[in-house]
């Protein structure tokens, strides 16, 4: 979500571009040459966090753009004396910032959130959705550790780290993957994240065509890699969904209680699907009534679309 306004800074910006963050996400920036420099950031407490400070400290960056929200984020660059800090005041943080962006109260789309960002600091929107690359060693390492997986395939996404009110019902998942199997012979690859694993083979417990469907968990370069080679991707209203979509890979998401005005951006590759019932959007992350906003979703509606799909994109 947050490579528009990247692309932008790397635009906008003569000198070094240093980003700092989870290891994990520079894998899933690999291929866009948007950074001089990454620096890891996967330890938590007091003291790797004064080790931070300290290292930025004397790295004496001049300017540096805050894209989180926490305390945190702004309290490493504040403590570190950089001297121009950019970001939203948010979490009573403000006085951390020596230029705040100018924050709406109505919900608006993440990608628009951050671009906003570039728009004050004058910079120029060089994209406007999110772009995902894979390089070749990437696709090397795939090959080597996933010599079973045929193609062509469909993915599952299945969880939600949100929450289980973003899931789409497991039996309905069991029910698609073996229409899918059926009808188009492709195989179905279930990818769940961290802790999801039992979810997944539930969902394969439940399908008859099990020669075709299979469980993959994978880290996020194998993952991205697996996303860019599928026909079409099936998910929940969660990260994977933006990955799959960045990558231009046709995106059907099955959207529950979450206002999906926080992640529009502008796609060919999303297919949004959604149930209107009074309680929706609730944005809670466990359902307080019968989960109908994703029991509304049926399989055959899900299949339909993906039939439509096909046809459009062989």
């Amino acid at each position: 979500m947050a490579t528009p306004l990247l692309r932008s800074l790397r635009s906008l910006i003569d000198g070094e571009l240093w980003a700092i963050g989870k290891s994990k996400a520079l894998e899933l920036y690999n291929g866009q040459e948007l950074f001089n420099r990454f620096i890891p950031y996967d330890r938590k407490g007091f003291l790797p966090f004064l080790d931070l400070v300290n290292l930025v400290k004397d790295l004496d960056f001049a300017r540096s753009v805050i894209t989180p929200h926490s305390f945190r984020s702004a309290l490493l660059f504040y403590s570190a004396q950089v001297g121009e800090r950019i970001g939203y005041a948010r979490n009573k943080r403000g006085f951390m910032l020596t230029h705040p962006v100018e924050e709406k109260v109505r919900p608006e789309p993440t990608v628009e959130h951050y671009l906003k960002i570039i728009d004050a600091m004058g910079g120029k929107r060089v994209i406007e959705a999110p772009v995902l690359s894979v390089t070749n060693d990437e696709e090397g390492k795939f090959d080597e550790n996933h010599m079973d997986m045929r193609t062509p395939y469909v993915v599952f996404i299945t969880g939600a780290q949100y929450g289980p009110s973003k899931c789409w019902p497991d039996f309905y998942f069991s029910e698609l993957a073996d229409r899918i199997a059926g009808k188009y012979a492709m195989n179905v690859y279930i990818l769940p994240g961290t802790g999801e694993e039992g979810l997944a083979h539930k969902i394969l417990d439940g399908a008859r065509n099990k020669e075709r469907i299979a469980v993959k968990s994978m880290g996020i370069r194998d993952l991205k890699v697996c996303l860019s080679r599928a026909s079409a991707v099936v998910s929940n209203d969660t990260g994977p969904r933006h990955i799959s979509v960045a990558l231009s890979v046709p995106t059907v998401v099955l959207l529950g209680p979450m206002d999906e005005q926080y992640t529009r951006y502008p796609s060919s590759c999303t297919y949004p699907m959604y149930k209107e019932v009074p309680c929706r959007p609730c944005n809670k992350k466990r359902c307080s009534e019968d989960h109908a906003c994703l029991k509304g979703i049926m399989p055959d509606d899900v299949f339909k679309e993906l039939e439509g799909v096909f046809e459009r994109r062989p």
